[in-house]
């Protein structure tokens, strides 16, 4: 009986082991860890970001974003000036972030904050309606994007540049 336990023992583990290993193969458990809400973001082949806009001073349909596009309610926000709120969702991980405070006075612009690795992020800008104060720029290996969120004064739609796609609801 001495004899035979050390075999029962390995067979028990070896039971253990592999019931362990099939439980944690399953395709349902890869699915989940693998799945983002930013993957049901209607991109186009040329899209490289989406864009919303969150309300005028103030963030009123910030909720509804978080809970169709994001997994997460942790975004930072990066402040220009009193103006729009705009939500930033990169398309790629590993996009780099360039924030740039456009001067009206100077027409130029300063780099102001970078991100090696952007995440979703929003951003207040814009407080005159005639000159951005701000330029986004996203990089993705040798593909750079830039564009200024801005609400046209002709039909007041969300213009978000050629590479993005507006989010905004009810636009």
């Amino acid at each position: 009986m001495k004899r035979l336990s050390p075999y029962l023992v390995l067979i028990f583990a070896c039971i253990l082991l592999l019931s362990a290993c099939a439980a944690s193969s399953s395709g349902d458990d890869f699915q989940k860890i693998n799945t983002s809400k930013q993957d049901s973001i209607p991109f186009t082949d040329n899209q490289s970001y989406a864009v919303a806009h969150l309300g005028y001073r103030e963030m009123t349909s910030l909720d509804l974003y978080i809970e169709q596009y994001l997994d997460t309610d942790q975004i930072p926000v990066h402040y220009f000036s009193d103006g729009d709120y705009y939500l930033v969702i990169p398309r790629y991980s590993g996009m780099a972030l360039s924030l740039y405070r456009n001067d009206m006075t100077t027409e130029s612009s300063t780099l102001v904050y970078e991100d090696p690795d952007c995440q979703p992020f929003i951003i207040q800008c814009n407080i005159s309606d005639i000159f951005p104060d701000v330029t986004i720029r996203l990089t993705r290996e040798d593909e750079t994007v830039e564009f200024s969120p801005f609400i046209s004064l002709k039909d007041g739609t969300l213009i978000v540049g050629e590479n993005g796609l507006n989010i905004t609801v009810g636009h």
